[in-house]
């Protein structure tokens, strides 16, 4: 991990647990064990900063979605259980990530964060309205189905799961510990959003 990396790293966490506008530079500098002139000659600003953590996240999903696209030995069901599957693991590594994906949206205030957010979208939804196409022309989908729609029924789906792990536990009388949380309850979402994504495509899962 680069000096870059790690500061994101401490700054995400902070976001996740304070908020961006509740999360000063100098916290930012003290959790990264830095001087404050450090987050400037990386960054520039706080501001400047969300942006990279941003790209930084995104940027790896996106290059695991186009390899999944190139694939040539995957089938369409395959690519698109491999894509759900791998965003939920991305999920479960970078959970305090996407508490300030949540807080970003709700917020709207970061507009670079905002436009760069909705463009990793659209590469997903045209990566997914691919698949579709494709799927419904070799009969393996069996229903025409807009690509944005399904993509929100997934995301929404991971992130109310995100939101929703305490409810999870304390509804089933279970103790929610990081290892439950990694090793049982991100399979269950797993489990759960195949046998959605099977019932709204009309597909046998192939694993």
């Amino acid at each position: 991990m680069t000096k870059k990396e790690y500061i994101l790293e401490k700054a995400e966490a902070l976001f996740a647990e304070k908020g961006f506008d509740a999360t000063s530079v100098r916290d930012i500098a003290k959790a990264a064990g830095i001087n404050i002139a450090m987050i400037s000659y990386y960054f520039g600003s706080k501001d400047k900063l969300m942006e990279e953590l941003f790209k930084m996240r995104m940027n790896i999903g996106l290059a695991y979605v186009k390899e999944i696209a190139d694939n040539g030995a995957l089938s369409i069901i395959e690519k698109i259980e491999k894509a759900l599957s791998g965003y939920i693991d991305r999920v479960k590594m970078n959970t305090k990530f996407y508490h300030v994906i949540l807080a970003e949206q709700a917020t709207n205030k970061n507009k670079s964060v905002i436009r760069f957010l909705n463009k990793s979208k659209e590469t997903y939804a045209t990566f997914f309205e691919v698949l579709l196409k494709e799927g419904q022309k070799d009969g393996s989908i069996n229903v025409n189905i807009d690509p944005i729609f399904f993509m929100t029924t997934i995301t929404g789906t991971i992130m109310h799961a995100i939101l929703n792990k305490e409810l999870y536990a304390q509804h089933y009388g279970l103790k929610s510990t990081k290892g439950w949380n990694d090793d049982v309850y991100f399979e269950k979402v797993k489990d759960h959003l195949k046998l959605i994504t099977k019932n709204i495509l009309g597909y046998e899962s192939e694993s």
